[in-house]
């Protein structure tokens, strides 16, 4: 019987039981696509990341317990962390993954890990009749990604107070809805949530992608060319948002909490 190394490293956080959990697999050679499958079936987080050395990069791929996904920021940044930790790679070099989704660069830059993902673009939609009952408000805006719906409610409190109903989620021809406002807080920009059942994940804990569409958005309303989002998850969480040209990079803190084998 063969076994696996595996860690819990929760992402966005300084702090234990909070930020957004990704387990992360170490893997010396290739397995089947099922096993990892049940294998994230059988790890209760959100995420888990399959990690292997390819030359001089590595392979990244991730699974919730219903799918593989194409990306997860969470997951990315989890394990960065966790080869920098291990001292796998030396924390002054940059990693480079290779996903489903394209290469990955991570780097290690003020105690926080950075990463860079696609910039996705947000085009302004009528609101849908179907996701207007939804939200139960009148949203400010709504946007929609190749990936998900971004909508802009007017208080903080809104973003706080909400209750998905999942069943109805089923008819959004979308991966997620993302709802955002500005923050009332200092040193935070904006706040945000995410659902996504149609991944397996019914609440994101933290989501790293949909800010590929966040930070452009916000930073041209807010006109800054930067900004602190933080999610209003029960266990949330804060991200460092820089929109570039043609890329978006966002930082997070990381914390390892669990070690362990599994066997396969």
């Amino acid at each position: 019987m063969n076994k696996v190394s595996y860690f819990i490293v929760n992402a966005f956080t300084t702090e234990l039981y909070k930020g957004n959990p990704a387990a992360v697999c170490l893997l010396d050679s290739a397995i089947p696509d099922s096993t990892m499958q049940k294998m994230a079936q059988e790890i209760p987080v959100p995420t888990t990341a399959f990690v292997q050395k390819k030359d001089n990069d590595f392979s990244l791929r991730w699974f919730t317990p219903a799918k593989e996904i194409p990306i997860c920021g969470h997951g990315t940044i989890a394990s960065a962390f966790l080869l920098w930790k291990l001292g796998i790679v030396p924390v002054d070099s940059p990693i480079i993954f290779q996903t489903v989704s394209g290469p990955l660069q991570a780097n290690w830059l003020n105690e926080l890990v950075e990463i860079t993902i696609q910039k996705y673009r947000l085009e302004e939609i009528e609101c849908p009749l179907e996701l207007e009952e939804w939200l139960g408000v009148k949203p400010i805006y709504v946007g929609k990604t190749e990936l998900d719906y971004i909508v802009e409610l007017r208080h903080e409190e809104d973003i706080a107070d909400f209750k998905a109903d999942f069943d109805a989620m089923k008819q959004f021809p979308v991966r997620g809805v993302c709802i955002t406002s500005c923050s009332k807080n200092e040193g935070i920009d904006i706040v945000s949530r995410f659902f996504s059942p149609a991944q397996g994940i019914d609440e994101d804990h933290v989501n790293g992608s949909t800010h590929g569409a966040l930070g452009p958005y916000w930073c041209e309303k807010l006109s800054k060319e930067s900004i602190v989002s933080k999610q209003l998850s029960k266990r949330g969480g804060v991200l460092y948002v820089t929109p570039k040209i043609k890329d978006v990079a966002i930082a997070g803190s990381a914390i390892q909490v669990l070690s362990g084998e599994i066997f396969i």
